[in-house]
């Protein structure tokens, strides 16, 4: 073990991160659990200018190693560092009442928590950023894609037991003390059995939940409008005894669309539509692929929702016909995706439920064409503008086939679609919609 850390110190040291992680990830596996661990990630993270997560990997094992001299040091250094950004932005805003900074703002303090959706904590965090709100995230569920938390705790191979609810209340009452509203997404809370929400509802914080999929849909509720969905949570049950327990503890959700709001309505006393959001500046109007015969993508994060069946057997009923190219992205990370939609002719979404998702919005800020299932239901709450290509398990072979024998007017398409992501999509005009949001909350 001695080996280990002396090899994950001199890694650090020379700032070879990613090889220190993979050797952190080995002692955190197999080595018995120790200061060593919590320590050298945290400064790991701290000379990575990650000071978020290096406080809280220093938290950790000071509260395990309550002993231990140098991770109390380090706690209590990063709380009093902390201290003194808050309160330099304070007397900042008020020697420049007259300039950007919004006093009011500049005063709230958000968390997010605690699983990041299609980036969409860290997209509205940092749009918040450009409202001079003092905005983090706090993810437990780090999964492969590879988005980009403040405070990240790995719970994934965690059971819910009385142990781990007692750290993270112990986590929960911390934060507590450094946030003043909560944001919390697809269903959960800073602690597994949902004990820290009477301890922020005493201490006068502002609560809601925000809903993203198959933590709110109803199976029963969306074969009504839309007769080609496919839930990916058939506990129906399950699904409406826990929306009971939020709405019985939040008056306010957000749902970014009237699809997933017809499911949550009768649960919460106020349901509000907030579009998915994303940064304009990491998407560039692409220019049209050279490519030497057209590409074809589609990315299935569920591939029994996305109707990913459906999609490469048209696909191969096609190729007899038509020369073009397909790929099917899976287990990629964010970048790497992006980076081959960049070289798509066009997009092919998903086909069961009804709506659109952030695939769809990344790509069209790309110039990209892209193929969805839009419901009819659907069509009548979405801007008439929607420049996305409507298809279903029935018709997609069909739809696929015009787009081919009509290639250049996916290019007109693609710009529209651009077009309709800077109106609806854009990460700074949504987050001043949350921060209005925010304002009104009691």
């Amino acid at each position: 073990m001695n080996n280990l850390i002396s090899h994950i110190a001199k890694h650090i040291q020379a700032k070879e991160y990613s090889k220190a992680f993979d050797l952190l990830q080995v002692l955190q596996k197999n080595g018995p659990n120790s200061p060593e661990l919590y320590l050298l990630t945290g400064i790991a993270y701290l000379e990575m200018s990650m000071v978020e997560n290096a406080w809280l990997w220093f938290w950790r094992g000071y509260e395990q190693f309550p002993s231990d001299q140098a991770l109390k040091e380090y706690v209590s250094l990063l709380n009093s560092t902390r201290e003194r950004e808050l309160k330099v932005k304070q007397t900042l805003q008020s020697l420049h009442t007259t300039s950007s900074f919004n006093h009011k703002n500049g005063d709230l303090r958000v968390l997010q928590g605690s699983i990041e959706i299609a980036n969409q904590m860290h997209t509205l965090a940092k749009g918040l950023h450009y409202h001079d709100v003092y905005a983090k995230t706090l993810n437990y569920y780090p999964y492969y894609l590879g988005y980009t938390s403040d405070y990240t705790w790995s719970l994934l191979d965690q059971k819910n037991t009385p142990s781990l609810n007692e750290k993270l209340r112990k986590l929960s009452q911390e934060l507590c003390d450094q946030f003043d509203l909560f944001h919390f997404h697809f269903g959960t809370c800073l602690t597994w059995d949902a004990s820290d929400i009477p301890l922020l509802k005493d201490a006068n914080k502002k609560l809601l939940m925000h809903h993203w999929g198959s933590d709110a849909r109803i199976g029963s509720l969306a074969k009504q409008t839309n007769p080609y969905v496919v839930v990916k949570n058939q506990d129906e049950t399950g699904i409406r005894r826990n929306l009971a327990r939020l709405g019985h503890s939040f008056q306010h959700c957000i749902v970014p669309d009237m699809e997933l709001a017809q499911y949550v309505k009768d649960y919460y006393e106020h349901v509000h539509i907030l579009p998915s959001s994303i940064d304009l500046t990491h998407y560039d109007l692409v220019d049209l692929p050279k490519n030497n015969k057209p590409l074809i993508v589609h990315a299935p994060t569920s591939p029994l929702v996305k109707g990913t069946s459906y999609i490469t057997k048209a696909i191969e009923q096609l190729q007899l016909t038509y020369d073009f190219d397909f790929e099917l992205i899976q287990g990629k990370s964010h970048e790497e995706a992006k980076k081959m939609y960049e070289r798509a002719d066009l997009v092919i979404d998903q086909l069961h439920i009804g709506s659109y998702g952030l695939l769809a919005v990344e790509c069209m800020a790309m110039g990209k064409p892209v193929i969805c299932w839009i419901s009819d239901y659907m069509k009548e709450h979405y801007p008439d503008c929607l420049p996305i290509i409507s298809a279903n398990p029935d018709t997609i072979t069909e739809i696929i086939k015009h787009c081919l024998d009509n290639q250049d007017g996916l290019i007109d398409i693609g710009k529209q679609g651009r077009i309709y992501v800077e109106e609806h999509h854009d990460m700074i005009k949504n987050s001043a919609t949350l921060l209005d949001l925010y304002t009104r909350i009691k």
